[in-house]
């Protein structure tokens, strides 16, 4: 059998934690003390002995009680008892001594009555029997008992159930918990209340550990200061009100953002398609004369074969003068592609100017001085809400301890359903300030992730800035080189016509032709490498507009969601807004149901032991009952026993 190990380290705390700190009374004065009242009862309820153990601080002690038998527990002093008066000296900083009361009668009567498939055993009689078993506890007043603790004192009941022999347990009226292989039945009983329960259990081979039952001296009492939280809840009513304007006003502006953003999306996919064209066709007089150069280069190779191949080289020069012909980019269009590339660089600059401008507007630090500039401060709002939540849930922590008093007993059920409704009250109002908290920080992230969004485009930008004005130095130096390759390619389209025309003068001046057709080659290639340098700098064009679209499509789904974002943001602003609209006068309302319906008075504690008694600090009661254990058999060795220590005989109060 299995014993309350747990239940006797409770008793010694409980017994060992107050210190009192009291001077040398007259003779006759009662000292101050505590004291706490052990009851040992059968298995049944029935009271078997009652001991108070008396809890002084050092000095000369005078108490009183009708005591059958006094010791001390803790010291040596010698104890005096002249009828019901007990004195002794100690210099102990904690001194306890035990008074043994005969025929006392408590303020409960505790009934336990034991049932075994319906039929009523005793205690000694239903140990180590198995079957389905009902215990029927009772817990009343007792009528004998002088004084108010039965209206005054609180009890808490705790019934202990081994799982290994104890199957489909349950309770009426009480909690239950798994305590390691055990199961633990906890009742609380209210000043003033009775309590009637069964349990019920599957049993085999029954036995039960001893029913613990503690009373305390319990005050209901509560007082509620709400002119705070109710300042603070219209803090939060007005800085409500004010985060939906300005919410509003920011949703309007980024309206006018996403127009913007939409048009220069737009001009910048025009721009990057023009560029498209001007690389096709910039790559087509590259084709044209890299054809011309080849041709050139066969001539010039072969031109001591010019007599055998004459009908060749006059097929070469068709050729050479039909890609001349085809060359079709005039002075007007190397203008015109020049001033282009001066509006890209100024319209590129215009975009990184705008970017500066975003990316010093972007950001929660611009959010909180918008919102600031409307009246609301963005940390005060927070740390109200923070502290709001904090003050309510300590609002709620006195609640729930009112209502885990008087949840469980009988009579109590309105208030109970009454003091439920009013935390369920106070937590949705916690859910509200938390989620407003929530709006707030998530608006910080996404806030701060555009910031950073709009310092990335801005720094970008800086970086096609820079590399768009070098290249639009290369596109004025390639304009240059291309006017000049022009008149050297008009000159030699006049030069080809010419050597067509007269074809026939060849063979007379084979040497000066063949010279003069290496001079046009040497002059050719530097006709090619130019169209190759304008080609290059035409991808580079091509490439830079493309990451400038591309940019600009970022920019604008960046704001596009940015704009979103800013819409659910007023739309979550003004839910939150009409949601605490009246809140004031709800958790108003909501205090004033709850202190309606609990409340408590402060009563001076008074003695169990002797009404001569006056100066007593506290009182408690720790009432154990026998517990039902199978027979065993007893040794008949026989040892001599040792001195008890302090701990030994505190157990020995309950015959353990």
């Amino acid at each position: 059998m299995k014993r309350d190990i747990k239940f006797t380290a409770c008793l010694l705390a409980a017994v060992m934690t107050c210190s009192l700190t009291v001077p040398t009374f007259a003779a006759e004065a009662a000292s101050e003390k505590e004291e706490v009242i052990y009851i040992m009862t059968d298995a049944a309820g029935h009271v078997t002995n009652v001991n108070a153990v008396n809890i002084f601080s050092a000095g000369d002690i005078v108490d009183f009680g009708n005591y059958s038998d006094v010791k001390m527990l803790t010291s040596t002093e010698n104890i005096t008892r002249n009828i019901d008066k007990i004195t002794f000296s100690t210099d102990d900083k904690k001194v306890y001594y035990q008074g043994t009361m005969e025929n006392a009668e408590i303020p409960w009567n505790i009934s336990m009555r034991y049932y075994l498939d319906g039929k009523e055993y005793s205690a000694s009689e239903i140990a180590g029997q198995s079957g389905k078993l009902e215990i029927r506890l009772s817990i009343s007043k007792n009528k004998k008992c002088k004084g108010n603790f039965f209206e005054n004192y609180a009890l808490q009941a705790s019934v202990t159930l081994d799982s290994e022999c104890c199957e489909n347990i349950t309770a009426t009226n009480a909690t239950m918990a798994n305590v390691g292989s055990d199961k633990q039945i906890t009742y609380t009983v209210l000043p003033g209340k009775s309590l009637e329960s069964s349990i019920t259990a599957d049993v085999n081979e029954f036995e039960m550990d001893a029913i613990s039952i503690n009373g305390i001296k319990l005050n209901l009492n509560v007082e509620i200061d709400d002119a705070e939280l109710m300042d603070q809840v219209s803090q939060l009513m007005d800085a409500t009100n004010k985060l939906n304007k300005g919410s509003g006003e920011l949703n309007s502006n980024s309206e006018t953002l996403k127009a913007g953003s939409s048009i220069l999306d737009s001009g910048i996919s025009s721009m990057h398609h023009g560029v498209e064209d001007i690389d096709n066709g910039i790559a087509s007089v590259q084709k044209g004369i890299s054809s011309a150069q080849s041709a050139l280069d066969t001539l010039n190779d072969k031109s001591y074969k010019l007599i055998d191949g004459s009908a060749q080289m006059k097929t070469a020069l068709e050729t050479i003068r039909s890609s001349l012909s085809s060359i079709s980019v005039s002075a007007d269009q190397l203008a015109e592609l020049t001033s282009a590339s001066g509006a890209i660089k100024q319209g590129i600059s215009d975009l990184y100017d705008g970017a500066y401008t975003l990316s010093q507007n972007l950001g929660f630090a611009q959010y909180q001085a918008m919102m600031a500039q409307n009246g609301l401060d963005i940390d005060a709002l927070q740390a109200g809400n923070t502290q709001a939540i904090h003050d309510l849930s300590t609002q709620i922590a006195s609640l729930q301890q009112a209502l885990a008093q008087i949840e469980n007993v009988p009579g109590y059920e309105t208030q109970t359903a009454q003091l439920q409704s009013q935390i369920a009250s106070l937590q949705n109002v916690i859910q509200l300030l938390s989620g407003n908290n929530a709006a707030i920080t998530g608006a910080e992230r996404y806030l701060n992730g555009l910031a950073a969004g709009g310092d990335t485009l801005y720094q970008r930008l800086g970086t096609l800035k820079t590399q768009y004005e070098g290249f639009d130095t290369i596109i004025r130096a390639l304009s240059n080189t291309l006017s000049d390759m022009l008149v050297k390619v008009s000159t030699l389209s006049e030069g080809i016509d010419e050597l067509v025309s007269n074809y026939t003068l060849l063979d007379s001046g084979i040497r000066e032709y063949t010279e003069g057709v290496a001079q046009l080659t040497d002059g050719y290639t530097q006709i090619v490498e130019g169209v190759s340098s304008l080609a290059s700098g035409s991808k580079s064009l091509l490439s830079g507009g493309g990451e400038l679209k591309n940019g600009a499509g970022e920019l604008y789904d960046g704001i596009i969601a940015y704009c979103d974002g800013v819409s659910k943001l007023a739309d979550g602003t003004n839910e939150l807004y009409m949601k605490t609209d009246g809140m004031d006068t709800q958790v108003q309302d909501q205090i004033n149901g709850i202190l309606n319906t609990i409340g408590g008075e402060e009563i001076e504690p008074v003695s169990f032991v002797s009404d001569k008694n006056t100066n007593i600090k506290s009182v408690q009661f720790v009432i154990k009952t026998e517990a039902i254990e199978k027979a065993e058999v007893i040794a008949n060795d026989i040892q001599e026993e040792a001195p008890l220590n302090f701990r030994q005989k505190l157990l020995r109060l309950f015959g353990m």
